[in-house]
């Protein structure tokens, strides 16, 4: 193959896994940023940017308000004047309105998490680490058991001894991988 082949079926590749992982995302333009921005030259640094479509029109709630306020660089009026020509003032161009005056998106929620979910997230880690600490420590010594065990008896109790601890060690990695899936996906 030709190495520029080869490199471009490489970039693909990359940049097809890193859409699909949510590394890079595509075509996602948030522009939340310069949305803040314009506010804080407005001198509101109390808003929470709901909608961000573009940097000139975006929607925003204020802290401790229920209502919607939508920002727009230009309304058709403006735009029609600049388009004739004419001069307007600077002051005229940033227009605020309001979209909703008790707006569901500004709702805020004021219900408390039932737990935190920092201490929530120690205890799943914490049991997970404590059953794989477990399951690993009966795997090892059931080896060493094996590693030790005289090769004669092989059918003696040393040898259900350590049937009994894999089952343990068995049972102690399914515990810590159940808790994993649970934690991962509720």
């Amino acid at each position: 193959m030709k190495i520029s082949t080869l490199c471009a079926t490489g970039s693909l590749l990359v940049s097809t896994v890193a859409s699909a992982t949510g590394i890079v995302p595509v075509l996602d333009l948030d522009f939340t940023r310069p949305a803040t921005e314009t506010l804080k030259k407005l001198g509101i640094n109390d808003a929470c940017i709901i909608t961000a479509p573009n940097p000139i029109t975006f929607t925003y709630c204020r802290e401790g308000l229920p209502t919607l306020w939508k920002y727009q660089a230009l309304d058709l009026e403006q735009e029609a004047a600049i388009l004739k020509g004419e001069k307007m003032p600077s002051t005229d161009y940033g227009r605020i309105t309001v979209v909703e005056a008790d707006s569901v998106a500004c709702q805020i929620d004021k219900t408390p998490p039932s737990a935190k979910p920092a201490t929530t997230r120690g205890v799943a880690l914490g049991v997970i680490m404590l059953f794989l600490l477990i399951g690993l420590r009966f795997t090892f010594r059931a080896i060493k058991r094996e590693q030790y065990a005289p090769a004669d008896n092989a059918g003696s109790p040393p040898q259900r001894l350590s049937e009994t601890l894999l089952i343990k060690a068995l049972a102690a990695l399914g515990v810590a991988a159940a808790v994993a899936l649970i934690y991962c996906f509720w």
